[in-house]
């Protein structure tokens, strides 16, 4: 929904800075590189589209967010954006793996939900493998 991913921002700004104050805007924009108070406004009030993963990667730094929060803040990105979470592009398209986009078009082509996507990330938790 439009405007979610500038109110999770906005509600993670707090508190998280030092001495548990909350994180200015314009802290936060000259962390992304003196990017303009008002236009980081403008995507905190979902008047503008998140930022690309380079940013996001700068935000998640600067708000300290853990593994899950991140991973929520680049969905929320990536649903705003009506494109897929701007983490995962670079692995499904990666050279290397073709295979991600066979297993992907077949489950979308047969329809599997997400109790099947379920059983997958189980699979994968049980068999091992470095958590990211």
């Amino acid at each position: 929904m439009r405007g979610d991913f500038g109110a999770y921002i906005d509600q993670k700004r707090k508190g998280r800075g030092p001495g548990g104050s909350d994180i200015l805007l314009r802290d936060l924009a000259k962390a992304m590189g003196n990017m303009s108070v008002s236009y980081l406004s403008d995507i905190i009030k979902g008047r503008r589209n998140p930022p690309d993963k380079k940013y996001l990667e700068i935000i998640a730094a600067e708000l300290h967010l853990d593994d899950g929060e991140r991973d929520e803040m680049y969905d929320l990105a990536g649903l705003e954006r009506d494109e897929a979470a701007p983490d995962l592009p670079g692995y499904i398209m990666d050279e290397k793996l073709p295979h991600v986009r066979v297993a992907l078009r077949k489950a979308n082509k047969k329809g599997l939900g997400d109790d099947f996507w379920k059983h997958v990330a189980e699979e994968i938790d049980k068999n091992g493998g470095a958590d990211e």
